[in-house]
């Protein structure tokens, strides 16, 4: 309910989360509750998560049980390909991960939560993939962030998210099969990210990446 809620609230990198809605009984119960306060929301979207949440059979569920093979047959794998990446162990050997039936995937840094939206569309790929997204974010906040020797650690926080969300360009068809598809971004950066690919094609050094992203960001 929480994800709901904030995600109609809170618009990110010129995406209303709205938007990202194609199911047309998700798209009535969100404009139902845009701009309700949390009760008054929570009176509407309560019942209507619970009987997805109780039925063996809704999308909901189907997910869940995706979801726990997919991460049994790949996460050992997609947390290797971080650390490849990034060239640092990756941040923790504990995360906890939400299924959200909101078509948004936020994250939450210091208590290593992630959330996972129930589909398999082809914008959003399997769940593997939105670990290895909100994964390289992890990495790239743990080790770039928070360190104060880091130029990235000196930016605006919207530059930082620009950066920050561009890099997934690393995420790309070579990491196939694990991920099931390269990863798709924000349209609003569409010709900074094919600069950022570009330079990742040729030298595959993520350090290299962040400081010529770093160059190309706009501020």
């Amino acid at each position: 309910m929480w994800n709901w809620r904030d995600a109609l609230k809170n618009p990110f990198m010129g995406r209303n989360w709205i938007d990202n809605i194609n199911d047309n009984n998700d798209l009535k119960i969100a404009q139902q509750i845009s701009g309700l306060k949390k009760q008054s929301a929570e009176k509407i979207l309560k019942p209507y998560l619970t009987i997805q949440k109780n039925n063996p059979t809704s999308k909901l569920n189907q997910f869940i049980k995706l979801t726990q093979k997919d991460f049994l047959e790949k996460y050992q794998d997609a947390c290797k390909i971080l650390e490849l990446i990034t060239k640092h162990p990756i941040v923790s050997d504990n995360f906890t991960f939400y299924i959200t039936t909101f078509p948004r995937c936020p994250y939450f840094y210091q208590r290593k939560e992630i959330f996972i939206y129930d589909s398999i569309e082809d914008y959003w790929g399997m769940p593997i993939d939105t670990f290895l997204h909100e994964g390289l974010h992890f990495q790239f906040i743990h080790y770039w962030y928070k360190n104060k020797n880091s130029q990235v650690s000196k930016l605006k926080h919207n530059d930082f998210d620009y950066l920050k969300e561009a890099l997934t360009v690393v995420l790309d068809e070579d990491l196939k099969p694990i991920i099931s598809q390269p990863d798709q971004g924000y349209s609003s950066q569409i010709e900074y990210r094919k600069l950022l690919h570009s330079h990742w094609q040729k030298h595959h050094d993520f350090e290299k990446l962040i400081e010529y992203g770093l160059s190309e960001l706009k501020m």
